[in-house]
């Protein structure tokens, strides 16, 4: 389990059109992610938190739950835990409950040099429920995450990162992921830019990410199995040394696999990016999205677009973030063309002492499904995502420590039976070397 400072995420993460709340992971937990995995990623804004407790996925870097122990740059975890999940199947009926125990493994590496730095991180975890009922009663999980940066010369940089997991869970940090169990999925999202500073102040950020998404089980392979391509002109001016003015046209093409719901995206945003003070930062974009549908009959759409995260240092290895953004989505149900969503994202790390660390979070997602213009109307309807995640932990010494943790899930829905909340609750330790 990551620990409360081990996720430094990106812009993308939770934000940019193109690729998420993910390229790759919107930091801190919520603990229905992969396992453990390491990364930072090299175009970093903003720092957070991570945690995990059942199966999911989790970035990590190369700290460990040692408190303010030195960092090496490998790092070599095993976790094991044991909880209680009061709905395992996220259902409203015939809910299944039961006690659970997880181990994972996490393996990570970062080197730099003064041109460039590489992070690499895998892991993988398996999720044993000792009372499934007919559910399977184990869920594996496989997780990788990979930034590079290089310095070409003093004015050109390329980046390149990675993030891909193989797993059952929800994963409320990522854009256009089915927000309840819908058998395991592969998740893989990417980013390549250049960077070009044409003068102290004028710089260009050039850069395509691709996006996608499979799943194993039917009916969910058949509707939601897709590849996302972003491209992204940036445009950035350095009005003073703590401001960045930045303005971006981004272009999208969805493709599905088998369904009629293939799109093309125009974003036209614009923006700040502010150092407010060394502890505190911000950025922020407003603009709009218009999108067109392949398919005749399924009519265009267009409408405001928003992101923004807000982080502060407020004391050493402590950090809160706020982290936010309106766009139009792919939808998750049949029926439906596409979904207006509002995503919030709270986190918090403390350390109150150099051995003990707390964490907690709050997503919030509010999405409007639009089902007016196709053959199958399922009429427009709401549904809501509240999202809690909340733990301590103890540094015993350098090579072990302890966790506890809460984890709290509610959806409600317009949609009779298609809302259900969901608790759990866990113990567990970390063998780190």
């Amino acid at each position: 389990m990551a620990t409360a400072s081990d996720v430094v995420p990106t812009r993308d993460a939770f934000l940019s059109a193109p690729v998420t709340y993910s390229t790759r992971f919107m930091n801190l937990p919520n603990l229905h992610r992969a396992s453990i995995f390491c990364g930072l990623a090299a175009a970093a804004l903003l720092g957070a938190s991570s945690a995990l407790a059942e199966g999911g996925s989790t970035p990590v870097s190369g700290t460990t739950d040692a408190g303010n122990f030195s960092r090496k740059p490998w790092n070599l975890t095993l976790d094991v835990r044991f909880g209680y999940d009061d709905n395992i199947n996220t259902t409203s009926f015939n809910r299944v409950e039961s006690a659970f125990t997880n181990f994972q493994l996490g393996l990570s590496y970062k080197a730099a040099s003064p041109r460039s730095s590489l992070s690499i991180g895998a892991g993988v975890g398996v999720v044993y429920y000792f009372d499934s009922g007919s559910s399977r009663s184990s869920e594996f999980n496989v997780v990788f995450n990979s930034a590079w940066q290089y310095k070409l010369t003093p004015r050109l940089t390329i980046n390149t990162s990675t993030y891909a997991v193989y797993q059952s869970q929800p994963d409320y940090s990522i854009v256009g992921i089915v927000d309840r169990k819908a058998g395991d999925y592969i998740y893989i999202s990417s980013s390549y830019g250049i960077t070009y500073q044409w003068s102290r102040r004028f710089a260009t950020v050039t850069s395509y990410k691709p996006v996608f998404i499979r799943y194993v089980d039917e009916p969910f392979a058949t509707q939601q199995d897709r590849s996302e391509h972003y491209f992204v002109q940036e445009f950035r001016f350095l009005l003073q040394p703590t401001v960045t003015l930045a303005a971006e046209y981004r272009f999208g093409y969805i493709d599905y696999s088998d369904i009629n719901l293939d799109s093309r995206a125009h974003y036209i945003v614009a923006g700040i990016d502010t150092t407010l003070s060394p502890r505190l930062k911000a950025g922020f974009r407003l603009g709009a999205e218009f999108r067109d549908y392949v398919q005749n009959g399924r009519g265009d759409y267009s409408g405001p677009y928003a992101e923004g995260t807000l982080s502060y240092d407020y004391q050493r290895n402590s950090n809160i973030s706020f982290l936010f953004r309106y766009s139009i989505e792919q939808t998750d149900v049949v029926g439906t063309t596409n979904r207006s969503s509002f995503r919030l994202g709270i986190n918090l790390r403390h350390q109150f002492t150099p051995r003990i660390g707390g964490y907690a979070s709050f997503y919030y997602t509010r999405s409007n499904y639009d089902g007016s213009r196709v053959g199958f109307n399922a009429g427009d309807f709401n549904d809501n995502i509240y999202d809690v995640n909340v733990g301590l932990r103890y540094a015993v010494n350098r090579n072990w420590s302890v966790e506890v943790g809460y984890l709290h899930t509610t959806v409600n829905s317009d949609i009779f039976g298609r809302g259900y909340d969901r608790n759990r609750v866990f113990v567990g330790g970390r063998f780190s070397f």
